[in-house]
């Protein structure tokens, strides 16, 4: 029906009361209506009807202003669509065409709902005069809109509507905008006049508080939006700076606990286009797990060091970085090297990366010089991805990561119970310590990997900009030589309350199958009168490496302690998850739940 398409079409242009302030025509708020019968036929409140009348009697005589205040405080006394339908041909005379609009959609609205058919012929006709003659406002500011407020008519205007057509009445108006970075306050005002029916695209330039003259005659020359931006962008040569403090920690139901304070900081310059960062960690662990007290061996307590330094430069739309990583144990250095390089294409919405990582690690045993016992792993690592900008608000990552890993793979720490060949299929998982070795066998070897690995994973992750804040989904599948297959899914939304806190729940699930070689149980074959047993080649008691679900929950909160417009900032930032693992195929448990929390300060200047 006709009418159906009008209220379509009515709704289309959405009422201004978007902009976010009930004050003004522009954000008027629109009471739920009832279907309520004509004048003639009764009224609840006489009072209501008496200023109906004089509204009526005000528009005869001319005075558009009076029938409008008549009009509306006949319906703050009683909702009735014919007064609604009276107060929009009052308001259109005195140029609010919008709250005109709304007024006519309701009494339209309340004729389809009561089959008022007169009502309806009235309010379509209402409806159909003042469409033509609605503005409409597009607002362009730049693509980095963080911080900028705006106002029409003194309204703030909500940043979900900053890209959006928005209906104004016709005639004049001032927009306003502003920003403050890093102290420096920026700030634009246009007045514009709008016909009737107008549609207007409103070039937002913040102008620094002191504009230079330069500046200006660069602006009065500029004959694009992009070529204004650029006359006013100041490039600061103060590169950013970014320091961080965290202390967190870890503790499990196998009696593993980590006490972990660490360091990082960044100096960025984005008008010169490079980037350097550094960061310091050192693990505290102390550890008394089923595996070391099944050895009849005291817990142990070690720390571990580690350190990376990172770079980048960008040359155009090229970016080069490079990396590097020390981390040592009382047995353990490893080293690692690598770099990666990005071009953005098509305007920056599509940016392909590779990137190339070499680690040389030195394994020894503890308590034992690396002259007497040294071991080497060698991996190398590729990477390759592309980001797709996919719209204003969503960001698509991909990529796909292969390693090679060649040497020693085995932990040397590491001894794996052996049993006869009648016992294995009765041994079960979660079995205890004391009947494991009331079954076992007396040999008991040291882990055995296999000295090759090769390692391909493919993923994507989602970025997605919602009005007050971000979802961020990943999925990462996996596979390797070992047997290994797994698929990891990973989610957190990060939402905004306000301008000092951010909060964010998180999950993920991760499952996987075991390697091709783990076994709930080993067994050693071929036992003679002087001991000596059959081993298999390839054993291990590492339960990451067996079937295994894992699930973790969590969230956490970044508090900024500063405004965003200081030039110094601080902020608070705290996090903490549950962690549950179920092994399918595992001596000693069945599960582990761990707990991890951090704290952390974060300043940047």
């Amino acid at each position: 029906m006709f009418w159906v398409w009008l209220i379509a079409l009515a709704s289309a242009i959405g009422p201004v009361s978007a902009l976010a302030a009930p004050r003004g025509p522009l954000a008027a708020p629109r009471r739920p209506i009832a279907p309520t019968p004509e004048p003639s036929r009764g009224w609840s409140n006489p009072r209501a009807l008496e200023l109906a009348k004089e509204a009526i009697e005000a528009k005869k005589a001319g005075d558009a202003q009076l029938c409008v205040e008549k009009d509306q405080a006949s319906l703050a006394l009683e909702d009735h669509p014919y007064v609604k339908l009276h107060l929009s041909s009052c308001l259109a005379a005195i140029g609010k065409l919008v709250e005109a609009l709304n007024k006519a959609k309701d009494a339209l609205g309340a004729g389809i709902r009561a089959n008022d058919e007169e009502l309806q012929r009235s309010a379509q006709q209402r409806v159909t005069e003042l469409l033509p003659r609605i503005a409409h406002v597009k607002l362009q500011l730049p693509k980095q809109s963080t911080g900028i407020k705006v106002t029409f008519d003194n309204i703030p205007v909500r940043q979900s509507l900053f890209k959006q057509r928005i209906a104004v009445d016709p005639g004049d108006h001032v927009i306003e905008a502003e920003r403050s970075e890093k102290g420096e306050q920026e700030y634009f005002k246009e007045r514009i006049t709008l016909a009737d029916g107008e549609d207007k695209v409103v070039e937002i330039v913040l102008k620094p508080s002191q504009i230079t003259p330069g500046e200006l005659e660069c602006l009065e020359k500029a004959t694009s939006y992009e070529e204004k931006l650029a006359c006013v962008e100041r490039k600061s040569s103060k590169p950013n700076v970014r320091v961080g403090l965290e202390m967190s920690g870890y503790t499990d139901s196998t009696n593993v606990h980590v006490f972990s304070p660490a360091i990082n900081a960044s100096v960025v310059s984005p008008t010169a286009g490079w980037n350097v960062g550094a960061s310091y960690i050192l693990d505290v662990v102390t550890a008394a797990s089923p595996d070391i007290v099944s050895m009849a061996s005291r817990s142990f307590k070690e720390q571990r060091h580690a350190s990376a330094i990172n770079g980048g430069y960008k040359v155009g739309d090229v970016s080069l970085t490079a990396n590097a990583n020390l981390s040592s144990e009382p047995d353990y250095l490893s080293r690692t090297l690598g770099g990666s390089m990005s071009v953005e294409l098509n305007d920056k919405l599509i940016t392909p990366r590779v990137g190339y990582n070499y680690s040389n690690d030195r394994i020894g045993i503890r308590n034992t010089p690396y002259a007497q016992y040294e071991r080497n792993l060698a991996t190398h690592e590729a990477e390759a991805g592309v980001t797709f900008v996919l719209s204003p608000t969503t960001l698509l990552v991909t990529g796909v990561t292969v390693q090679f890993e060649r040497g020693e793979q085995s932990k040397l720490y590491r001894f794996v119970p052996m049993f006869p060949l009648d016992v294995v299929n009765l041994v079960s998982p979660g079995q205890s310590i004391a009947s494991v070795n009331d079954n076992r066998l007396s040999v008991r070897p040291r882990e055995q990997l296999p000295r090759e690995r090769d390692r391909i994973a493919i993923g994507a992750r989602v970025n997605h900009r919602f009005p007050s804040g971000t979802l961020r989904v990943d999925e990462r599948l996996y596979t390797d030589n070992w047997g290994i297959k797994a698929s990891t899914t990973d989610g957190r939304y990060l939402h905004d309350l306000g301008e000092h806190l951010r909060v964010w729940p998180h999950l993920r699930i991760h499952a996987q199958s075991g390697t091709s070689f783990y076994r709930l149980a080993y067994a050693a074959e071929g036992a003679d009168g002087q001991g000596t047993f059959l081993l298999p080649p390839f054993r291990t008691g590492d339960r990451e490496l067996s079937p295994m679900i894992s699930i973790t929950a969590g969230g956490g909160a970044r508090i900024a302690l500063t405004s965003e417009r200081a030039s110094t900032q601080f902020a608070l930032i705290i996090a903490g998850e549950v962690m549950y693992s179920y092994y399918f195929k595992s001596l000693f448990i069945k599960s582990r739940t761990a707990v991890w929390g951090s704290v952390g300060l974060e300043a940047e200047f």
